[in-house]
């Protein structure tokens, strides 16, 4: 008994060393990433120090020790894929073929070991891209094929994909059928209840969002379950759908991470299906529906989930200004001098952007008097602005841009908010062209989420939404508590600087500019992205002047100048005062 007592202050004492020195190696490891990614921007811009093999080894080295100390440090994914970078380009440079090899291993190690990270396609295509330099043709066609057939929705899609045509000489690559399909066989359904089609879930570490579909709308109640310690069950958020059937070739994709455990279905009594969410991390759950309408042939039934782990929404949210009669009066708990020096704690930087084209597939959004879509000129816009910002960003910190869809398709609004979560953006800007029945309406506007009585920008709102003015007030309280919890000061000021850059790169060269303002709707497509989030409206496609300017290469390039120019701005005042 003497040496127990003897040995429990001696085993204390061992573990709070060990915890210190483990928080110490943390600490090292974010300092190190810091000034290692100081010393990688400034072999990208300083002409002299670029030309020092020395320095590149250096900075690729860090980063592979940083991700080799920890893997599963939040940072050591990025650390892993800059190193490959960092080596790719040496490689380049100073033709070594050894840095080329460590390219290529970074690469692979970088898929292999985090298979659903956001830059697992941009490794696969490196690894492509290296294969091909050294003309092993087969073995970088798979590496593209790992993006075209199972990567869809990445901005590296494209790129793959003419890479696959040109190395396999199948302009159009498809995915080889399996030998033995089987066809599932229809679903009874003798009392014409709504079908659920899809259960499809989009996770992070501290965010997952679930929707669910059927064909038709459906009444449906919701529920939360405390987790019980004898039964060892986890918290658990459940839906009943009522007058509803499970399709028989329903299937969820599997839970690789994120807050989820697991996702189950099962009829829970006749005409009522259960879908159950068994979540590992809980700090706060909404629920809320979108009816069907034209573009949006399902019903959809959205389930966001927020872990413990997520950064506090309020804290800004407490901070924002009143609306008025647009919406609940929030008054501030944070004094206003000291807004600076909490974006200071914060740390807050923009370094991941997600750009949205509007509408696309079956849904052209508003058509101009020529028959100009609106769903091809927000995928031009969108795409010269990710080019330039890829090209120009890195000079005030953008290190990511993606793009929602790259393609003429169609995807659900509620998809649109999930990629940007699940890329991780730290703003989301979603662009689209006006509409209105007046041809003499016209000029520039952006939105952000937040309540209005301004009935045109409901009727925007409604008309974006694919849905009602009615329809926008039956999410009701849901809708409210979004908005309440929404970045709206960050939004606000990205928006101001955003929306007079472009309205004055603009004015610069074209007459009849009218500067529309910043204003607030409930866009569906900003609800829940948690980041500052914008709608802009770039000019209106029903003005036959306007169609006309949209139409040009010079008028879009005035646009992305003027956006690019905003968000320089907002990201050089954010790092100003961090």
């Amino acid at each position: 008994m003497k040496n127990r007592t003897k040995l429990f202050p001696f085993l204390i004492a061992s573990i709070c060393l060990l915890t210190l020195s483990f928080a110490t190696a943390t600490e090292k490891n974010k300092a190190l990433y810091e000034e290692n990614f100081k010393l990688y921007r400034q072999l990208e811009s300083n002409f002299e120090k670029a030309q020092k093999s020395k320095n590149w080894d250096l900075v690729g080295s860090n980063f592979y020790r940083i991700y080799s100390q920890n893997p599963e440090w939040k940072n050591s994914p990025l650390c892993l894929f800059v190193a490959a970078r960092v080596y790719e380009k040496k490689s380049l440079r100073f033709k070594t073929p050894q840095d080329s090899e460590k390219a290529l291993r970074y690469s692979r190690e970088f898929v292999k070991r985090y298979p659903n990270d956001s830059l697992a396609d941009d490794s696969w295509l490196r690894v492509g891209r290296i294969l091909e330099r050294r003309g092993k043709k087969k073995e970088a066609a798979v590496a593209y094929q790992r993006i075209v057939y199972g990567m869809e929705d990445s901005d590296t899609y494209e790129i793959a994909k003419k890479r696959l045509a040109i190395l396999t000489g199948d302009p159009m690559p498809r995915k080889a059928e399996p030998e033995a399909r089987k066809e599932t066989p229809p679903t009874p359904n003798p009392k014409g209840y709504a079908l659920i089609k899809k259960i499809r879930h989009w996770s992070t570490d501290d965010y997952t969002r679930v929707v669910i579909e059927t064909d038709k709308n459906v009444k449906y109640t919701s529920r939360m379950l405390r987790p019980d310690p004898e039964l060892k069950t986890p918290p658990r958020l459940y839906v009943d759908l009522e007058e509803t059937i499970l399709d028989n070739s329903i299937k969820v994709e599997p839970i690789t991470k994120g807050l989820l455990e697991k996702i189950s279905f099962a009829s829970n009594r006749p005409g009522v299906s259960r879908i159950v969410l068994y979540i590992k991390d809980l700090e706060g759950h909404k629920v809320f529906s979108l009816p069907k309408s034209e573009q949006n042939p399902s019903f959809r039934l959205v389930m966001d989930i927020k872990g413990a782990g997520a950064q506090p929404e309020k804290i800004f949210a407490d901070g924002a200004p009143s609306y008025g009669k647009q919406g609940p009066s929030l008054k501030s708990k944070v004094p206003e001098g000291e807004i600076a020096s909490l974006k200071q704690a914060l740390g807050l930087k923009v370094r991941t952007i997600v750009i949205d084209p509007g509408h696309g597939g079956h849904d052209p959004g508003a058509i101009g008097p020529s028959g100009l879509r609106e769903k091809d000129v927000n995928l031009k816009i969108a795409k010269r602005l990710r080019e330039r910002l890829i090209e120009e960003g890195k000079s005030f910190g953008i290190e990511n841009v993606y793009l929602t869809r790259s393609t003429d398709r169609f995807i659900p609004l509620e998809e649109r908010t999930a990629i940007a979560r699940k890329r991780k953006a730290d703003i989301f800007i979603s662009i689209h062209c006006n509409g209105a029945r007046r041809k003499k309406a016209h000029g520039i506007e952006t939105y952000i989420l937040g309540f209005t009585d301004d009935q045109t920008s409901l009727q925007l709102a409604a008309r974006e939404n694919a849905t009602t003015t009615k329809g926008l007030n039956e999410l009701g309280s849901t809708l409210k508590q979004y908005i309440l919890s929404a970045k709206k000061e960050e939004s606000q000021e990205v928006a101001g600087y955003v929306q007079k850059s472009i309205v004055q790169n603009v004015s610069r060269k074209y007459k009849y500019v009218n500067n529309k303002g910043v204003k607030k709707a409930p866009f569906v497509v900003l609800i829940g992205a948690d980041v500052p989030s914008l709608l802009i409206e770039t000019s209106f496609i029903t003005n036959p002047r306007e169609e006309k300017r949209l139409k040009s290469k010079a008028y879009i390039e005035r646009i992305v100048d003027g956006i690019i120019l905003g968000i320089k701005r907002y990201s050089m005042q954010t790092q100003k005062v961090s």
